[in-house]
């Protein structure tokens, strides 16, 4: 006569041959999942570095965006099964070492620098904020083009500052239409 109870015998069952999933499910919001990572300009990086320590390949994706080589993303994986992530894609890394790129589900909550000077030319009035965003900024204006330093942190440079100051720490100043 067995004592062993039936919760028991599922648990040494499932020690016996453990049921692996994949580390990402289909109804995941890519937010929360363990095994996924928002790519942004901030964030390529730190996912870079997570994509090193599961072993696999990544590099800097370049685009040309009107005459301007930019990072745009990642290169995830290696030829001839690679895919490219771009900034607001999610990258999952399933459990059978497929990938998956999910496109357009992460709030980038910057521009890249194409898309800041798409929509701002040199000389926009900006708050610029140098050191922690919202402490000693002071009213300014663009005195270049934006561009992607380091390969991942988009920068414009302003007058009476010297080096560039991520785009994140610029606020446009909206001119008054009266």
């Amino acid at each position: 006569m067995s004592t062993e109870t039936p919760l028991a015998a599922h648990l040494a069952g499932l020690a016996a041959a453990p049921f692996v999933p994949e580390l990402h499910t289909d109804d995941c919001n890519d937010v929360a999942c363990l095994a996924c990572k928002g790519l942004t300009a901030a964030s390529l990086p730190s996912v870079d570095a997570w994509l090193d320590r599961l072993n696999v390949f990544a590099k800097q994706y370049r685009e040309n965006v009107e005459g301007e080589l930019i990072v745009t993303g990642l290169r995830v994986g290696e030829r001839p099964n690679h895919v490219v992530a771009r900034f607001g894609d999610a990258i999952s890394v399933r459990y059978n070492g497929g990938l998956v790129v999910r496109t357009n589900v992460v709030d980038r909550g910057e521009l890249t620098s194409a898309e800041w000077n798409a929509k701002h030319p040199v000389g926009t009035r900006v708050r610029a904020y140098p050191g922690v965003y919202g402490e000693d900024g002071f009213t300014t204006w663009t005195t270049s083009r934006a561009w992607t330093l380091g390969g991942h942190t988009p920068v414009a440079t302003v007058e009476g500052y010297s080096g560039g100051i991520a785009l994140t720490h610029l606020d446009v100043i909206e001119e008054d239409a009266s």
